[in-house]
C-alpha cells in the first residue's frame, strides 16, 4: 500500500499528524529538495506523535533520539507510539519512525505535569553577543529563520532563529517546533578542530543521535539564540552541545548531539 499525505507548506502544517490507530500516526514531508529529510523533522514529529498520546497537562520535559537510516523525501513517515509508563506527574513514549517499511529514528520522550518549585538561573546569554537585528537571513530552505555567527569554515558558533510564521499558544507546539529547530547547527559545531573542515570532497558526515531538553516555557515564533560548542572528538565521533536562550537572556533549553566524521573511503 503507498501512503501519500500533501507536502507541508509551513511549520504548523508539518506538524499536523493523521491518526491512523490511537497509537500511530501519518505525518507529511517537508520540501528542501535535498532528496532527503532534515533531521530535525522527523525528531518534532516523533515527539508530536507522542504528546497526542499522553494527559494535555502533561508537557515535554526530554527526548533521547537515535538516527538509525536516513529518511527520504517526498514520502510520508509513519510514527508508532508504545505506551511506556504513564504516571500521575510523569509519562513516558517510546516512538519509532519508519518510512516504506523501513525504521529511520527511534525517539524516547518524557513528560511532566508543571509544578511550582524554586528556580534558579545558572547560565546566561553569552556577553556581548550580538542581537539578531545585528545579523542577517541565511537562505534556508526550511520552516524557520537562522542568522547566525559563523567561524573561518563557515560553522555557526552562535545562531539565532525562530519560525517562519506565528504559532498558536500551544506549549506543545512550541516544544515540538523547538525540537525541529534545534537539528539545524549541532553537527557543524561538533566539527570544530576537525583537520578536514571545509574538505568535504573528503569528509563524510552524519548525525547519530540527538537529546533535547526543555526548562522553561518558550516560544519558538519569537527570537531563541544557540550557543553552540563543540567538545572533542574520538573514534570519528564528536558531540557538540547548544545551550538555548530567549530574547531576554533567559535559558530556556539545552540540546546535544553526536555526530560521525570520518574520511571518505
Amino acid at each position: 500500500m503507498t501512503l501519500e499525505l500533501p507536502t507541508a507548506t509551513d511549520l504548523a502544517s508539518l506538524l499536523s499528524l493523521d491518526a491512523v490507530s490511537p497509537d500511530a500516526f501519518l505525518a507529511p514531508s517537508g520540501f528542501t529538495g535535498w532528496g532527503r529529510l532534515y533531521g530535525g523533522q522527523v525528531i518534532a514529529q516523533a515527539l508530536r506523535a507522542a504528546s497526542l498520546t499522553v494527559s494535555p497537562e502533561q508537557l515535554p520535559h526530554s527526548l533521547h533520539a537515535y538516527y538509525v537510516r536516513q529518511g527520504e523525501e517526498p514520502a510520508p513517515v509513519l510514527y508508532e507510539v508504545q505506551r511506556i509508563r504513564d504516571g500521575r506527574s510523569f509519562s513516558t513514549r517510546q516512538v519509532v519512525a519508519s518510512q516504506q517499511g523501513g525504521v529511520i529514528l527511534n525517539l524516547i520522550a518524557s513528560f511532566h505535569e508543571p509544578e511550582d518549585s524554586e528556580e534558579i538561573l545558572a547560565t546566561f546569554i553569552p556577553e556581548g553577543a550580538p542581537s539578531p537585528d545585528d545579523l542577517t537571513d541565511e537562505e534556508t530552505p526550511l520552516f524557520f529563520q537562522t542568522r547566525a555567527v559563523r567561524d573561518e569554515f563557515g560553522m555557526a558558533k552562535l545562531a539565532w532563529m525562530r519560525a517562519r510564521e506565528s504559532l498558536d499558544d500551544d506549549p506543545v507546539l512550541h516544544a515540538c517546533a523547538l525540537a525541529y529547530l534545534s537539528d539545524e547547527h549541532l553537527l557543524g559545531a561538533a566539527l570544530t578542530g576537525h583537520s578536514l573542515i571545509g574538505d568535504w570532497d573528503k569528509l563524510m558526515t552524519a548525525s547519530l543521535d540527538h537529546a533535547l531538553w526543555f526548562h522553561r516555557p518558550l516560544r519558538v515564533d519569537d527570537w531563541l539564540c544557540f550557543d553552540l560548542a563543540g567538545h572533542g572528538m574520538a573514534d570519528a565521533r564528536g558531540l557538540s552541545i547548544a545551550r538555548i536562550f530567549d530574547s531576554s537572556g533567559v535559558h530556556v533549553a539545552s540540546a546535544a548531539q553526536e555526530a560521525l566524521a570520518r574520511r571518505r573511503r
